[in-house]
C-alpha cells in the first residue's frame, strides 16, 4: 500500500496542470510572498520597539556570535560551580569564555530582566573603545554553526544596541525566507487553502522569535518548513521526487537540525513519520537513479547531523541533570503544562511580558479547536498521524522537564515546543480546508482574522508598554509618558505593527474569498507517478 492510500491520497489527476500542481497555483510566489509581507512587517516593529537585551538571554547569545565571528568557541567557564544554586550552576556548566571587542560588551545591558516595573531606560552608556575583553556566555554549549552570520553583522556595529540590532536583522530576514519557502510548498502542492494551520502556527511568540538575537527562531521555521515537506508528502507522495522539494527540505532542515539541541530531536521525529509511511523506498529508487539533488540533500543533512552529534559530545555537559522520567517530575509537570502552553503563544522578555489569560486562552482555543477538525473530518490515518504527534510532543515536554528544566529549577518555556508542535496546525489545517466547503472555509478564516490579528498587535502594544513605562503603570496609552523611546520614537514602529496586523486581516479575507476547494484526496487515488517522471511532479 503507498502513502496516498494510508494518507488519503493525492488529488485528482483532473485538478492539476501537465507539472503536477494545482490549477490556479502555478505563481505560488506571489501568494507566499502577499502571506509573509505583514509577518515581516511586523516582525521589523518588534525588532525596531524592543530594547537591546530585551529577549532572553540575548546578551549572552551576542556574546556567543561575537566570537564565533572570531571562529573562537572559547574555553570552559574555570571557576566554582556552586551546585547549592541549580539555576546559576546550571548556567556557569554551559559557560565558555570568548574574547570580543569591548566596545560591544552587552554587559548591564539586562538591567530589567526579571523587574517588570524598571523600564528600559536603566540601561547603561556604551562601553568606551578599550580594544579587546575576555566575557562568558551561558549559551557556550549551544551548536555555533548558525552564529556566524549574526557575529559578523554584529561586529560591525559600534555600541552594544547597534550589535543587537544588525544581529537581530540577519535573524529576521533569515526566519522571513525559511516561512517563505514553508508556505511557497503549501500554496504550490496543496493550493492557498493549505495555509490555514500557518496562520495558528504564526502565534505571537512566534513572531517574537523572528526579531530577537536567538536561534529559537530559526530553529522554529526550519522545523515549519520540514512539517511543510512532511505534510505534502502525506496528500501528495510525488512532491519528494521534486527538486524543489528536496531544496526546501535541505534549507529547512539545516535550520532545525543547526539551531538547538531540540532541533535534532525534532528533525527526526519528523523523518521517521515520513519513513513510516512510505518514503523510503521512493527515495531510495531516486537516488539509485543517480538524483543529484537528493543525494545531496541526504548528504548534507547527514553531515550536519554528524557535526551536532560531535559537538555535543565534546562541549555539552551540563550540571544537574535530572532522571529521564520519575513521580515528582511527572507531578509537578502535570501542575505547569497550561503555563507552557500559554508560554508559546505570548511570554516575552524575560518570562515577565505575560499576555492577558483570556487572549493566550483565546489562542489555544483556536489551536484547540483546528487539531479538533482534523481529528473529526480526517480519516483514520490522518487522526492517527495527528494523535500520534500530539503524544509525540507532550512526551518530548515531559522528558525535557525532568532532564533538564526542574533539576536546574528553572521553567520549560513555550517556544522551546514550537517547532516540534509546527506540523500539529499545518497538517490539521490541511485535513480541515480539502474537507470544507469553500464558503464555510471563508467563514473560518474570515472570523480568525477578526480574532488573530488584533491579539498580534496586543502582544506588541503590551511589550512597548512594559519597557517604556512599566509593566502596570499608567496610562495605557503611554507614549507621552515614556521614560525610555527606541530609535526614532514610540510611534513609528507602532504604526508599522498596525499596518501590519491590517495587512494579515485584509489577506486573510482576500484569501477566503479566492479559494477554491482542495480536491478531496480519498475520492480517487491515484498510484504513485513513476519517480523522476517529469510530467508528474515537474518544476514549474
Amino acid at each position: 500500500m503507498t502513502a496516498s492510500a494510508r494518507a488519503g491520497g493525492p488529488s485528482r489527476a483532473e485538478d492539476r496542470d501537465s507539472s503536477g500542481i494545482l490549477r490556479g497555483e502555478s505563481r505560488a510566489w506571489r501568494i507566499a510572498t502577499l502571506f509573509v509581507v505583514p509577518y515581516l512587517l511586523l516582525a521589523m516593529a518588534w525588532l525596531g520597539s524592543n530594547p537591546p537585551v530585551g529577549a532572553p538571554d540575548e546578551d549572552a547569545h551576542l556574546v556567543k556570535a561575537l566570537g564565533i565571528a572570531r571562529l573562537d568557541i572559547g574555553v570552559a567557564y574555570a571557576g566554582p560551580v556552586d551546585l547549592t544554586r541549580p539555576p546559576a550552576a546550571r548556567n556557569d556548566s554551559n559557560t565558555r569564555v570568548v574574547t570580543i571587542a569591548s566596545r560591544l560588551s552587552p554587559k548591564g545591558y539586562g538591567c530589567f530582566g526579571f523587574r517588570a516595573e524598571v523600564t528600559a531606560d536603566c540601561q547603561p552608556p556604551p562601553p568606551a573603545d578599550r580594544g579587546d575583553i575576555q566575557m562568558g556566555t551561558d549559551v557556550g554549549a549551544y551548536p555555533p554553526f548558525l552564529y556566524l552570520p549574526v557575529g559578523l553583522a554584529a561586529s560591525a556595529a559600534s555600541t552594544p544596541p547597534g550589535a543587537i540590532r544588525l544581529g537581530r536583522a540577519v535573524i529576521l530576514v533569515e526566519t522571513a525566507l525559511l516561512l517563505w519557502l514553508a508556505v511557497w510548498h503549501l500554496v504550490r502542492w496543496l493550493g492557498r487553502r493549505a495555509v490555514l494551520g500557518v496562520v495558528i502556527a504564526m502565534s505571537p511568540m512566534a513572531v517574537f522569535c523572528m526579531s530577537i538575537l536567538n536561534t529559537s527562531g530559526l530553529e522554529i521555521f526550519g522545523a515549519l518548513g520540514v512539517a511543510a515537506v512532511g505534510a505534502v508528502f502525506l496528500r501528495r507522495p510525488e512532491s519528494l521526487s521534486s527538486g524543489a522539494t528536496q531544496a526546501v527540505m535541505l534549507v529547512s532542515g539545516s535550520a532545525l537540525i543547526l539551531g538547538r539541541q531540540l532541533g535534532l530531536v525534532t528533525m527526526a521525529a519528523l523523518v521517521l513519520l515520513m519513513l513510516a509511511l512510505g518514503a523510503g523506498p521512493p527515495l531510495w529508487a531516486e537516488v539509485r537513479r543517480g538524483s543529484r539533488t537528493l543525494t545531496a540533500t541526504v548528504a548534507l543533512l547527514g553531515v550536519e547531523t554528524l557535526a551536532v552529534v560531535a559537538w555535543e559530545l565534546a562541549y555539552d555537559h551540563p550540571a544537574l541533570l535530572g532522571p529521564w522520567a520519575s513521580r515528582s517530575s511527572l507531578r509537578s509537570f502535570a501542575g505547569r503544562w497550561f503555563q507552557t502552553a500559554t508560554g508559546g503563544v505570548g511570554s516575552f522578555g524575560w518570562l515577565d511580558v505575560v499576555m492577558a489569560s483570556w487572549t493566550t486562552t483565546l489562542w489555544l482555543v483556536a489551536a484547540a479547536a483546528l487539531l479538533l477538525g482534523g481529528l473529526v473530518r480526517g480519516r483514520r490515518p490522518d487522526r492517527l498521524v495527528i494523535v500520534g504527534m500530539f503524544l509525540a510532543l507532550a512526551l518530548l515536554a515531559y522528558v525535557t522537564w525532568s532532564r533538564v528544566f526542574e533539576p536546574a529549577q528553572s521553567g520549560l518555556q513555550g517556544r522551546h515546543l514550537l517547532p516540534f508542535f509546527a506540523f500539529l496546525p499545518v497538517f490539521a489545517g490541511i485535513v480541515v480546508a480539502e474537507r470544507m466547503s469553500p464558503a464555510t472555509l471563508a467563514r473560518l478564516l474570515i472570523g480568525l482574522a477578526l480574532v488573530l490579528p488584533p491579539l498580534q498587535f496586543y502582544a506588541l502594544f503590551l511589550n512597548a508598554k512594559r519597557y517604556a513605562v512599566g509593566l502596570t503603570s499608567e496610562p495605557t496609552w503611554f507614549l507621552p509618558a515614556a521614560r525610555w523611546s527606541p530609535p526614532f520614537g514610540w510611534l513609528p514602529w507602532l504604526v508599522l505593527g498596525f499596518l501590519a496586523c491590517l495587512g494579515m486581516l485584509l489577506g486573510w479575507v482576500h484569501l477566503a474569498r479566492t479559494s477554491p476547494r482542495i480536491p478531496d484526496p480519498g475520492l480517487t487515488p491515484a498510484p504513485m507517478p513513476a519517480v523522476g517522471d517529469a510530467a508528474a511532479v515537474g518544476s514549474p
